[in-house]
């Protein structure tokens, strides 16, 4: 009888540790739920085994099949990051970079024993942060750089970089302007080509119950759509044009980020977006035409989204006195250099 003891021990062992990992999988799957919200987002996986979560590009494992980081850099999310994230108890960084999260940060991430770092920046989380965070060690690093926390205490800005805020009305807030002179960002514009030349508009005519001329799309546009900025009633329309397109590709190499796998992977390419500039200058129908492998596409897509926070919105097109919609196609080249 006795000998058996040590196989009993064993057996209860095992079973024990494959419970642990089907909790793991459990709480990641509800995790990731939350973090999708309510938009549909079939390139993340519903994970079924613990084997499978290790082998995902967007997990990180250690030896005993523990999760210790999640790296779901763009991955158009669009929902919240919920509390349940802290029960993955041996996580030691979090990448949620360039998405489109709002709400508050949850509290319990600081009463993870092994956690180093949380980057968040680039999505739409708002204030405040949670007490437990406040008092981190020195240890754990914070980024919520580009997003829409309020937050007046200077030491817990440069602490968390709290940088470059944006509001509701997608205006930065002057302090976060001031406070981004003082910080000084890795910038990786020399890793981003535009392809300007290929950048093209046509015009999306709004179909009109009483008009019986045929709805085609106008071939020629009297006024294309305008990148804010460059309204100067001194200039002519072509000055306006080129100073428009120059005004937004400033704008692109200033946001537009590399994604941290597609770097890793060495994938380079082009990527292809379009978008509705509407009848108020704002931004519209927001989408993916073509993309290589790899994130880029989903960076392509968000720096097109983030137009629509930033003071000024577009110049709209205009035809026979009216303004109309106009679709607008974007050409990206990534190229590592």
């Amino acid at each position: 009888m006795f000998k058996t003891l040590p196989l009993l021990v064993l057996c209860l062992c095992a079973c024990s540790s494959l419970l642990a990992q089907d909790n793991q999988v459990a709480i990641l799957n509800q995790v990731i739920a939350d973090l999708i919200g309510k938009q549909d987002n079939p390139d993340i996986p519903t994970y079924e085994s613990m084997k499978q979560v290790c082998r995902s590009t967007y997990i990180s494992c250690n030896k005993k099949k523990k999760i210790v980081g999640l790296n779901f850099q763009f991955s158009n999310f669009n929902g919240r990051i919920p509390e349940a994230i802290s029960q993955l108890e041996d996580l030691v960084h979090i990448n949620l970079e360039y998405n489109y999260l709002k709400g508050p940060i949850p509290s319990g991430l600081a009463k993870l024993q092994r956690f180093e770092k949380l980057s968040v920046r680039g999505n739409f989380l708002t204030g405040p942060i949670p007490e437990d965070l406040v008092s981190i060690p020195g240890r754990m690093e914070v980024d919520l750089s580009q997003n829409n926390i309020k937050e007046d205490n200077k030491k817990l800005v440069r602490k968390m970089n709290i940088i470059d805020q944006v509001n509701l009305e997608g205006c930065r807030s002057p302090d976060s302007i001031y406070l981004s002179k003082h910080k000084n960002l890795r910038r990786e514009w020399e890793e981003i080509v535009v392809d300007t030349a290929g950048i093209k508009s046509q015009e999306i005519q709004e179909e009109e119950s009483n008009n019986t001329e045929p709805q085609d799309s106008f071939k020629i546009i009297e006024t294309m759509p305008r990148f804010p900025g460059c309204e100067d009633d001194e200039l002519a329309d072509k000055e306006k044009n080129r100073c428009a397109q120059q005004k937004m590709l400033e704008f692109i190499y200033k946001n537009l980020k590399y994604p941290d796998f597609d770097k890793k992977l060495k994938i380079e390419g082009m990527v292809i977006t379009q978008f509705v500039v509407l009848e108020d200058g704002s931004i519209g129908d927001v989408t993916l035409v073509k993309s290589p492998r790899g994130r880029m596409g989903n960076s392509g897509l968000w720096i097109i989204n983030r137009m629509n926070y930033i003071c000024e919105k577009w110049t709209p097109g205009r035809q026979r006195g009216k303004n109309v919609k106009v679709l607008y196609t974007l050409p990206i080249k990534f190229k590592l250099q």
